[in-house]
């Protein structure tokens, strides 16, 4: 009986075990536990994609590899196959799979050696980063000095011929408020509107209005004054223009006499 027992399971082990089992390496474990049943002595004969065959201490048995513990499935060699599998899931792991199925060693070579300047570059590259950006913020600036330069010297024209020679203080962010106050024959007071909203718009457009009177130019210099895309046209306008309410380049009107006539 024991014999014909023996050679029953040896005809079933043969049947199950695929024809490439026999280049496989069989594998023994003195006890693996798998769920909840626990084999002794055990042999895996047979892996296949989705199941072992194993030999154990109570006879054989066909086990499902999904049942098998991760642990397990790794000494089988079921883990790296899974890894390599989900690698290839995506493009990039797909492309770099490839690759490396036709990387040679000249390839090898030049990636390593691109990698090594990568990196050696990694921190000259960033230092480079800061260089550019602290010159943009440097040109910045330069271009805002610039543009507060050129306002002051129009402002310090349009004082002057105005008649009221402005001093240091049109060159002083803030404080060059002062001095286009009294050009245009306003109190100092109104420098306090500049801190509240509407008002400030106000007293801004009040000021064109008597800047422009006290340079001699007409009502729509001041309402170009106030309009956003010419007010700069203006600004213009009012420092380098001619005129200055009968005080510059104007002549004194000759007065008709019976003599003359």
């Amino acid at each position: 009986m024991a014999a014909g027992r023996l050679l029953v399971l040896t005809l079933a082990a043969l049947l199950v075990r695929p024809l490439s089992a026999g280049a496989e390496e069989e594998q023994t474990f003195p006890l693996l536990q798998i769920g909840t049943r626990t084999y002794t002595n055990v042999t895996v004969t047979t892996k296949a994609k989705t199941y072992i065959f194993i030999f154990h201490a109570g006879g054989m048995n066909n086990i499902k590899v999904a049942d098998l513990p991760a642990e397990l499935r790794e000494k089988l060699g079921y883990a790296s196959e899974e890894k390599r599998k989900a690698g290839t899931n995506n493009p990039a792991g797909w492309a770099k799979a490839e690759v490396a199925k036709l990387e040679t060693p000249q390839i090898k070579e030049i990636r390593q050696s691109l990698e090594r300047r990568w990196h050696a570059n990694k921190g000259s590259g960033q230092s480079l980063k800061a260089l550019v950006s602290s010159r943009l913020v440097m040109a910045i600036l330069g271009i805002l000095a610039l543009v507060h330069l050129f306002h002051s010297y129009c402002f310090m024209l349009i004082c002057q011929k105005a008649g009221h020679p402005p001093g240091v203080l049109v060159w002083l962010p803030i404080l060059q408020c002062f001095p286009l106050l009294r050009a245009a024959g306003m109190s100092g007071w109104w420098f306090v509107v500049n801190f509240f909203p509407l008002l400030n718009l106000t007293g801004f457009i009040l000021w064109s209005v008597k800047i422009a009177k006290a340079r001699g130019k007409s009502p729509w210099t001041a309402l170009f004054m106030v309009l956003p895309l010419t007010s700069f046209l203006a600004l213009m306008y009012l420092a380098f223009s001619t005129g200055a309410g009968g005080k510059e380049g104007q002549e004194e009107p000759e007065v008709m006499s019976l003599q003359t006539a």
